[in-house]
């Protein structure tokens, strides 16, 4: 089943202390790229976290938002230096008492003291961690199931297409069938006027011989059954579970290498405007699968 690389998801959770809500965006990227806006007291659980998401997705660029307010103090990383406040609290009693003034101290002063206050740089609550990282599955859920529904309408959009293209390569070989005998008794004709000018003398079953070597050089019938050996083929990987973007992306190469030289062989009017409208939808269809995952 194909997915789209681009998608929405969201969930969220509610505790007794603590309140929390993941989104994830996406978009096409060749590669799995993802980006992180995450409390820097979360880092030591982002490893975790992105072997989730790469349980999940494969490529794009994946954006993870998450919005966190913690309703219980305990659970905050902050700390007073207990050490650093009493130090600096004795050295004002001492000044006090050589100078003889009395001195009361104002313990809210140390609120405006940033150095005082340190930062653990984590948060290792299990429970917090695990409603994270619960929560984060959900909205990977989320996220998937946008990606599928997407992935669904590029596909039947895709077939459609493929359709179409499989048609125009049966209008191309009925052309070219066709228009086969015409060329080669054109080719004929201009080489007996060319030999009735010169004068020349040649073997007629040799000249057969190298006229229908000329021939088989403007046949496009081998790059007509190639191309719906590959048309035939895509159409097959939508019913893989892989991710086909990749493959699907190959495979359209690969189509437009044998429909160009379907065009640089043609010298037919017909069959030429026959290949210009098959790269144009094919053109399409590889806008088309630069979605897909």
């Amino acid at each position: 089943m194909p997915k789209s690389m681009t998608g929405y998801g969201r969930a969220s959770a509610q505790e007794e202390g603590w309140t929390l809500s993941w989104e994830i965006r996406s978009l096409n990227n060749r590669h799995l790229d993802l980006k992180w806006k995450i409390p820097p007291t979360l880092y030591a659980h982002q490893k975790e976290w992105e072997n989730t998401v790469r349980g999940v997705a494969n490529r794009g660029g994946v954006e993870l938002f998450l919005g966190l307010k913690i309703n219980n103090p305990e659970l905050q990383s902050l700390s007073l230096d207990r050490t650093m406040a009493a130090s600096m609290l004795q050295e004002l009693e001492r000044l006090a008492s050589s100078t003889g003034l009395s001195h009361t101290p104002d313990l809210n002063r140390l609120l405006s003291i940033p150095s005082l206050w340190k930062d653990s740089g984590s948060i290792d609550n299990p429970q917090l961690i695990e409603s994270l990282t619960e929560t984060l599955k959900k909205a990977l859920a989320d996220w998937d199931e946008a990606r599928v529904r997407e992935g669904l309408a590029l596909e039947e959009d895709l077939r459609v297409r493929f359709a179409r293209l499989t048609v125009l390569v049966e209008e191309i070989r009925v052309l070219a069938a066709q228009t086969a005998p015409e060329r080669f008794a054109q080719l004929q004709e201009r080489v007996a006027k060319l030999l009735l000018d010169s004068g020349a003398q040649i073997d007629p079953d040799r000249m057969l011989q190298e006229l229908a070597t000329i021939s088989d050089r403007v046949d496009v019938s081998e790059e007509l059954t190639r191309l719906e050996i590959h048309l035939k083929g895509i159409d097959g990987y939508f019913n893989q579970t892989e991710p086909v973007g990749r493959k699907l992306d190959f495979m359209v190469q690969e189509c437009f290498r044998e429909i160009n030289t379907c065009g640089n062989k043609s010298q037919n009017t017909s069959i030429s405007q026959l290949v210009v409208t098959f790269k144009a939808e094919l053109e399409k269809c590889r806008e088309q699968i630069q979605n897909l995952e």
